[in-house]
């Protein structure tokens, strides 16, 4: 595959990896902006290399999963705490504690309680599915509880094998899926899937990520099993390029999936090929430089 990947793509999502972690670090050194002189970079949201380094992530990690917990609570708390996907909300349901499986039974009236109020109640970084005819909460919740009904016989010996299992689930397409067992992968629930450091679920974006980098057709379409494949030759082309922040940051095969999506975004701006929406005031005050 090495030869197969265009040397120009390549460098293209080299200088994406290297320079959004460049940004991350300047940031938490609490540098002023502007973090970087790269427009596209400066002025709209990115995922961060790592995905446990974005902030919803270190939230979770921090304060909302029990790190050494049963899988079985792992799984239902990593179910909620991605289709609610805000800090805040979750922060309600269990107060200062980790989540326990008995908070799941008064998740409904807190999460409920902050959408009578006015408040926000999930994520605005992806669209929480609902069912006809309920409301989200109830929709989130209910799925919630399903799950956790059916915990050790989702929970499979693998990564893939968990994914596969929760994808069944209505409700549960492949990117929460996919969000679900990368946090899993974190926690002592996957310590032992063999496939936790190589394997991630084949997304558009990371489909068309790899389309550039191997000089097909960007929207052509590739099966998952073509991604199995082509995710860990990809990591190995790549891990010498980025020696320091693999290192430094432990990158997963889910990074790299992240990444490719990311690297499209990055390279659609460059080309001008649409519209992203997500925009960010990264300049500050000082003038920079423009690509």
């Amino acid at each position: 595959m090495k030869n197969d990947i265009l040397a120009s793509e390549l460098e293209h999502m080299v200088q994406w990896i290297t320079e959004r972690e460049a940004i991350r670090k300047r940031k938490e050194q609490g540098l002023p902006k502007p973090w970087t002189e790269n427009r596209f970079l400066r002025d709209f949201r990115w995922c961060n290399v790592r995905r446990m380094d974005d902030r919803v992530s270190v939230a979770l990690m921090a304060n909302w999963y029990p790190l050494q917990g049963k899988p079985e609570t792992q799984l239902v708390a990593a179910v909620l705490a991605r289709l609610v996907n805000w800090p805040a909300s979750l922060d309600d349901i269990t107060g200062p504690q980790r989540f326990d499986i008995s908070h799941l039974e008064r998740a409904r009236a807190k999460l409920a309680y902050r959408a009578t109020m006015g408040w926000k109640v999930f994520t605005g970084a992806y669209v929480v599915p609902g069912v006809p005819g309920r409301n989200k909460v109830d929709s989130v919740c209910d799925l919630a509880d399903l799950v956790a009904s059916q915990a050790s016989s989702i929970l499979a010996d693998s990564m893939a094998g968990t994914w596969a299992k929760l994808i069944k689930i209505d409700g549960l397409g492949s990117f929460l899926a996919g969000q679900i067992v990368a946090d899993l992968a974190h926690l002592s629930a996957g310590q032992q899937w063999h496939d936790a450091s190589t394997w991630a679920p084949l997304g558009p974006g990371s489909a068309r990520g790899m389309n550039r980098l191997m000089g097909r057709p960007k929207d052509k379409a590739i099966s998952q099993d073509q991604f199995n494949a082509e995710l860990p030759a990809l990591m190995e082309v790549l891990k010498p390029l980025i020696r320091d922040i693999y290192l430094d940051r432990n990158l997963h095969g889910f990074d790299f999936q992240n990444d490719l999506c990311e690297y499209d975004k990055f390279r659609r701006l460059m080309l001008g090929e649409g519209q992203v929406r997500s925009r960010y005031e990264g300049s500050g005050d000082a003038q920079i430089g423009l690509l």
